[in-house]
């Protein structure tokens, strides 16, 4: 395993983020386009109807979810600590305490799924004509839920030793798999939703049994041990307490756009495709702009652990001006090419123009986004998970409610409505980097303390 890991306590911090990250940019770039090709697959050999239905569902899956499936960025904190402190009791129990947890709460959010499914698709006002697929769909993608779990809580263990390579080589292998099967189902089998449903279940139970392989037959420093395969609470606890305010932001920010969601679905059923098809390429900005934040974590966290601040401030300004770059080019040329972009998913010109409406505007400013990420995963990684919460809830989260509800009415039109995303963003950057600044020096101060105890009880013995 050690071939494929980061050496984040040492060496190049560029090179460092760099080996990190982009295998998790291709890894989550390459899960969204496979779900463009879902959408894709589902407009070239079967309907509109299943598009908007799969689109739908969304949203609506993210605030369900966002909660459970951020704990792994928990899981990453808390073990990249314990690997930076050299404590291999508790890097064990952590890794058995995720392990089941994932198990546990993939079991759980599968019955809900199953069986709140229509009634929770009726709350966004999904329109009549894709009520009965978009439930088919969201049933089944919940079916699923338990081994994605498994997936991303193994990924995330790895992710805290730097080994990014082997998950991103698993999903994208899974990837072309699931491809295929869609293909095949679709095209062969004449199912629609029910196809890429399925060929999404298989290709995640695939990737979560590899990830959970590589960490059965890992080595000393990070290996599974089913004696540990239980819940340790204090491990949990820590998990917890990082993960569960970012799943909180990961939820107030999907249930947010739930509210814009709902504006735009009673618009009418081309106004949702339109909206469904922008919020792919979204999806694939999203992932590329969030890639250094992901890899932040593990920095952080492990060199705090060590005792190495600077190390860690410098590795924090790196993956700012990674994200700036990426994102800005990337997004940029995105909204260049929308026209095309949406045109594989369908033929509609009514539809293409509400889905560049989101685009041009929103893709090319994804960065800030990332930038707000980057900051709040450093704060994550000082174990100060809390003010990042607030600043999403407020920024990105609760100021789109009077948005939507008081000043779009004053210019309904759908480039305003969706103005409100950069201004949040720009509100957040501003608020978790003064809160970065302060937290830094305390984290300086704190470390500087122990260092200097250290000295004085050497000196002592």
């Amino acid at each position: 395993m050690k071939k494929n890991n980061v050496n984040m306590l040492s060496g190049s911090i560029t090179k460092g983020l760099i080996a990190m990250f982009i295998p998790i940019m291709i890894m989550n770039v390459f899960t969204q386009l496979v779900n463009i090709i879902d959408m894709t697959v589902l407009g070239l050999l079967a309907n509109d109807n299943a598009v908007g239905a799969v689109g739908t569902c969304g949203t609506l899956i993210s605030v369900v979810i966002g909660l459970v499936t951020s704990v792994p960025s928990g899981a990453n904190v808390v073990v990249a600590k314990h690997i930076g402190a050299g404590n291999q009791e508790k890097v064990d129990r952590s890794v058995g305490t995720a392990l089941f947890f994932a198990l546990f709460a993939g079991i759980i959010l599968a019955l809900i799924g199953v069986i709140f499914a229509e009634p929770l698709l009726k709350t966004i006002n999904c329109h009549e004509s894709l009520l009965r697929e978009a439930t088919i769909y969201f049933r089944l993608y919940f079916v699923g839920i338990p081994f994605f779990l498994i997936y991303s809580f193994s990924a995330a263990i790895l992710r805290s030793v730097g080994d990014t390579k082997r998950p991103m080589y698993y999903m994208a292998a899974c990837g072309v798999l699931k491809t295929l099967l869609n293909l095949f189902i679709v095209g062969v089998l004449k199912l629609t939703v029910e196809g890429v449903a399925i060929a999404t279940i298989v290709s995640w139970a695939i990737s979560g049994g590899l990830c959970l392989r590589i960490l059965i037959k890992g080595n000393d420093k990070l290996k599974f041990k089913f004696k540990h395969f239980r819940f340790y609470f204090k491990e949990l606890g820590n998990m917890l307490y990082i993960g569960i305010p970012l799943g909180l932001q990961t939820v107030m920010y999907s249930f947010a756009n739930v509210a814009i969601t709902a504006t735009v679905n009673a618009m009418g059923p081309e106004a949702t495709k339109g909206m469904s098809i922008a919020n792919q390429f979204d999806g694939l900005m999203y992932q590329i702009a969030m890639a250094p934040s992901y890899a932040i974590l593990a920095y952080v966290s492990q060199n705090i652990a060590a005792k190495n601040v600077k190390r860690a401030n410098r590795s924090v300004g790196t993956a700012v001006l990674l994200t700036l770059g990426f994102g800005a080019i990337l997004g940029g040329l995105m909204a260049l090419c929308s026209y095309p972009l949406c045109s594989i998913m369908t033929k509609n010109p009514v539809v293409i123009k509400y889905a560049q409406q989101k685009m041009h505007l929103v893709s090319p400013l994804y960065f800030m986004h990332g930038i707000a990420e980057v900051l709040g995963a450093a704060l994550r990684g000082m174990e100060k998970p809390i003010v990042p919460t607030i600043s999403s809830a407020v920024f990105m989260c609760a100021i789109r409610f009077p948005w939507v509800w008081f000043v779009y009415p004053l210019l309904p039109n759908l480039t305003f409505l969706y103005l409100i995303w950069p201004i949040g963003w720009v509100l957040s950057i501003g608020t978790l980097s003064v809160v970065y600044f302060i937290s830094k020096k305390q984290v300086t101060k704190r470390v500087n303390k122990l260092i200097e105890q250290e000295k004085q009880n050497l000196q002592v013995a």
